[in-house]
């Protein structure tokens, strides 16, 4: 037996990296073809043939699993390939993965597992190889020992199996047994959709108070009902009192031409319904912002009361 090579163990990792991905592609594009005549084999009722050909689908599905495991066990040994040199005994950093490797070569369809097998007999010997192949000390993963077992899968993998294939193929079938759920499936038909929340009521809307679209519809109401009532001759034509009136007591044409003034020349409803005499100093208040609508300011409507009181 040849001694053992860390760079020629190094390269058949890398070989056995490539094989086992190319393996991995083939029985999956297998697999795929064999689920659509699985499905097509329910949907004609030979529901007896898909039973037997299902487990075949299986038992790859679980090859596939097995392949990838000891890809990954490949890549984990090319990573620390430092460790094979090192010592006769089996490092236990690697040992799970040396073992797995040994165990997989024997069940597995890819010759390069074979080689590295050969390659580890020579360097830690035929007796700890034979145990690995054997599996006598549970030193292999579990996992990987039941992807490769040559075990029939249960008969409830079996109905699962094909429930997913007509799920996927849209075919209505269901195991023996079974009741059809024709709501389930995709050609069973719609099921009715449930009615939206109804946990907003109107007591709730009364609660929270006016909406503010309300408050404007209702303020620009009240300005047209304000301008259809006043009068529509100005003070110019109305004659003014030979006396003027004091200070502190405005007239009544006065509060009449305050009153039409704002609302011939478009002031606001706030300004309309309620104006603000000249004679009165308004309390500190926060002074609106300049209108940007082209519409008077209040102290402009202010001057022009206190012109017309001067007229």
């Amino acid at each position: 037996m040849a001694p053992f090579s860390l760079s020629k163990f190094k390269v058949e990792l890398k070989l056995s990296i490539n094989r086992l991905r190319l393996l991995q592609n083939k029985k999956s594009s297998l697999n795929a073809k064999a689920r659509r005549e699985i499905a097509t084999l329910l949907e004609t009722g030979k529901e007896r043939s898909a039973y037997i050909r299902v487990e075949n689908i299986i038992r790859e599905d679980f090859n596939v699993e097995a392949l990838e495991m000891v890809e990954l066990y490949c890549e984990l040994l090319t990573a620390r390939a430092g460790l094979i040199e090192q010592s006769r005994t089996v490092d236990p950093g690697i040992s799970e993965a040396v073992w797995s490797i040994i165990y997989a070569s024997s069940r597995a369809e890819v010759r390069e597992l074979t080689i590295l097998r050969d390659m580890l007999t020579s360097k830690y010997g035929t007796e700890a190889v034979k145990s690995a192949m054997d599996n006598t000390e549970g030193q292999v993963d579990p996992k990987l020992v039941r992807k490769l077992s040559p075990q029939a899968p249960s008969a409830e993998l079996v109905k699962l199996y094909l429930k997913e294939i007509a799920s996927v193929y849209r075919i209505n079938w269901r195991p023996a047994g079974e009741e059809s759920d024709d709501d389930d499936t995709p050609s069973g038909g719609v099921k009715e959709l449930a009615a939206p929340p109804t946990s907003f009521k109107a007591e709730d809307a009364e609660s929270e108070g006016p909406n503010d679209s309300t408050d404007i519809a209702t303020g620009v109401e009240d300005v047209s009902k304000d301008e259809e009532g006043i009068d529509t001759k100005t003070s110019s034509d109305k004659p003014v009192s030979e006396s003027p009136a004091p200070e502190n007591e405005p007239t009544k044409d006065a509060g009449k031409d305050k009153v039409s003034a704002p609302a011939k020349q478009g002031t606001p409803a706030s300004a309309a319904k309620s104006p603000v005499p000249a004679f009165v100093q308004p309390k500190a208040t926060k002074k609106p912002p300049p209108p940007s609508d082209g519409l008077p300011s209040l102290e402009e409507l202010q001057k022009r009361f206190e012109a017309l009181k001067q007229r």
